[in-house]
């Protein structure tokens, strides 16, 4: 999610358009000014919408991931893509169409933010049933990484998945998990659910009709890790509790040493929100 520091990409970028850092930087602090005075499940207010330097860069950047997720995403994934999230590849996508969509199908928002927070303000967003989301979008010098979470990332990897019903609930279920933890003032055990979160939610592998394929938010956004972690069968692990706090990590600088591979979409939720229930 946002909490997270990078999205990584691909390592050969097609021709891009122009959208040069010092563009990039003017138009982030425009863009979120207009977020920080818009509610949750609303459109902001940029003054005269996104450039078309903006909308072109989405416009590469959704051809790339969604064309390495068609190979190696999850059935549930590509269909949520395609007739959930519905998105338009030419422009950057209107927030309160996509929210209403949203919250018909499993009863989610997406909530407008300006930039990274911290895991706790994230885990308290999820058990509201809010996916933060940045507004801005990275310039073309950052095409294939981007340490700054912008637009791509929630859009093309958390939100589709939210239209799966048993992945909004296991993300709910982080959210009330991490509140009782707070509560309790449990540091270490918060730690544990942060490293699920990241094995799991952002970064996880499923098997499906004999082939392995992705459903983290993080693996499918950023494409290049996509196709390494493809590449790099001898770095998965079965998705058991016990090997994802072994194994498990929230860096981020550089691409996982391992990845856990579950049965099924819906059976890793069952694992993990049982899973949940002992801490």
């Amino acid at each position: 999610g946002v909490v997270s520091s990078a999205s990584s990409g691909v390592r050969s970028a097609p021709a891009l358009p122009s959208y040069p850092p010092s563009l990039a930087l003017e138009r982030k602090k425009v863009i979120n000014a207009a977020v920080s005075q818009t509610g949750v499940g609303e459109t902001p207010k940029i003054p005269d919408g996104f450039l078309s330097e903006e909308n072109l860069m989405w416009q590469a950047l959704f051809r790339q991931v969604a064309a390495v997720a068609s190979r190696h995403a999850c059935r549930e994934y590509l269909d949520a893509l395609a007739s959930g999230a519905r998105y338009s590849q030419d422009a950057i996508p209107d927030l309160k169409g996509l929210s209403e969509r949203l919250y018909e199908a499993t009863g989610w928002q997406v909530a407008p933010v300006t930039g990274v927070i911290t895991s706790e303000q994230f885990f308290a967003y999820l058990e509201a049933r809010q996916m933060p989301c940045t507004q801005y979008i990275r310039p073309h010098t950052k095409f294939a990484f981007t340490e700054d979470p912008d637009c791509i990332h929630e859009l093309l990897g958390h939100v589709p998945a939210l239209f799966i019903p048993s992945w909004a609930r296991l993300s709910q279920a982080f959210g009330s998990t991490a509140a009782r933890l707070v509560e309790r003032g449990e540091k270490a055990k918060l730690k544990q659910l942060e490293v699920m979160y990241f094995a799991v939610m952002e970064k996880g592998l499923v098997r499906q009709a004999g082939e392995v394929k992705a459903i983290g938010a993080s693996v499918i956004s950023g494409s290049g890790e996509l196709v390494h972690a493809m590449e790099h069968p001898e770095k998965h692990l079965p998705l058991e509790p016990g090997l994802v706090m072994q194994y498990g990590s929230t860096c981020e600088t550089d691409f996982m040493e391992h990845f856990f591979v579950g049965e099924s979409v819906d059976s890793m939720a069952v694992v993990v929100t049982e899973w949940m229930d002992t801490l």
